[in-house]
């Protein structure tokens, strides 16, 4: 790669992703290790993911994303197989087969849908049949396969994810009014039909619990639906507690009353947020969020200089999941959204998710790094 392309680096979208990690650190430090000084072994886990994670946002930093396209259908299908692999052999946690060894093959494979659809839109737009029917099916069909097969394990959130990627990088590519309407009238009998003959009753309950009152849980007359939403309600219940104890500058780093002494379920991944808000209080989560919004508004300004189509895309596809994170997981910890176990972007622990945000902020930065000719 030609010196002269560390030109455009998006200097301010690298600073916004570190300051992000070190918000990321010291919660995660804060929630393994806390006022148990032996237990190490969690967050040195976290600086193994994120240093796996840095790697391969340099790799792809230097990697021209216009190679992506010859690789594009290989891509996907090793994303299907990922995923197929984890359908059959996967471990089953917390009544999902998510994990593979350890490994969940769903969050890299949001970032390879983001590079299969950004290659066929593009190919297509190239032939001038970037709004087509055609088009627009085929996008359905490359987003759909890999949503249905992460709804089988089952794992609502990333399928959501995975719906709202597809969405935003349609919108992207120009996607019609019209084909909008005919898209939410096959939908709205399709969501219906799944809700009715493809959920669980428990499933259903976990989806509506967050806005469950105790009297309405009286009187859930299925057993099994019960105690999820009275487990929903109790996790989202300490959330907003703990949020709301923080006050306006927190209680401090260990300290917090319901994070520290097991109140907060995973407070490390799922309500890291809620942790936050008690350990850093209102300034420091509006200081967090901030800067969350300030990545993907560097995400949206690499977008809208993009090169190429192709480009645009790929920034609009990363910008558009970690948006469905940032909005989720907050609003999860809110109790205004369901609870479904999506992570915060550079603040949760996890592995998975950890690595495949930070190539993604790779893949942002090979774009913003070829946004023009070099003329020699």
């Amino acid at each position: 790669m030609h010196a002269r392309r560390w030109h455009d680096f998006n200097v301010y979208l690298a600073l916004g992703v570190v300051v992000l990690l070190g918000f990321g650190l010291m919660l995660v430090w804060s929630t393994t290790v806390g006022q148990q000084a032996e237990s190490y072994h969690m967050f040195i886990n976290h600086l193994k993911f994120l240093a796996v994670g840095l790697v391969g946002l340099v790799a792809l930093t230097i990697f021209d994303y216009h190679n992506f396209r010859p690789l594009a259908k290989p891509i996907y299908l090793f994303a299907l197989l990922l995923l197929a692999l984890v359908t059959t052999l996967g471990t089953v946690r917390d009544g999902a087969r998510t994990e593979l060894f350890g490994f969940q093959p769903s969050e890299p494979a949001k970032l390879m849908l983001i590079i299969a659809l950004a290659s066929w839109w593009s190919a297509r737009a190239e032939q001038r049949q970037a709004n087509s029917w055609v088009t627009l099916g085929g996008s359905l069909a490359l987003a759909g396969v890999p949503l249905v097969m992460v709804l089988l394990q089952p794992d609502l959130g990333t399928a959501m994810v995975m719906g709202c990627i597809w969405l935003a990088m349609a919108w992207s590519a120009g996607m019609r009014w019209f084909h909008l309407l005919a898209l939410v009238v096959v939908a709205i009998p399709v969501g219906l039909f799944g809700w009715q003959h493809v959920l669980k009753t428990y499933q259903q309950a976990r989806l509506v619990a967050f806005n469950y009152t105790q009297e309405q849980v009286d009187h859930i007359p299925d057993p099994e639906s019960k105690k999820y939403v009275q487990s929903v309600l109790y996790q989202t219940g300490h959330a907003v507690i703990a949020i709301g104890h923080g006050g306006l500058w927190g209680q401090g780093l260990n300290n917090g009353s319901q994070s520290q002494r097991n109140f907060l379920p995973v407070n490390y991944t799922d309500f890291v947020f809620a942790t936050a808000g008690e350990e850093l209080g209102f300034v420091g989560s509006v200081a967090l969020l901030a800067c969350e919004c300030f990545v993907l508004w560097q995400g949206v300004n690499v977008a809208s200089k993009a090169r190429d189509v192709q480009g645009r895309l790929l920034a609009t596809g990363v910008v558009g999941m970690m948006l469905t994170h940032i909005v989720e997981n907050v609003g999860m910890n809110l109790k205004m959204l369901p609870m479904t176990g999506i992570p915060l972007p550079f603040i949760s622990f996890g592995g998975s998710f950890t690595i495949t945000a930070l190539c993604c902020i790779g893949l942002l930065e090979s774009v913003a790094m070829r946004r023009r000719n070099l003329v020699f």
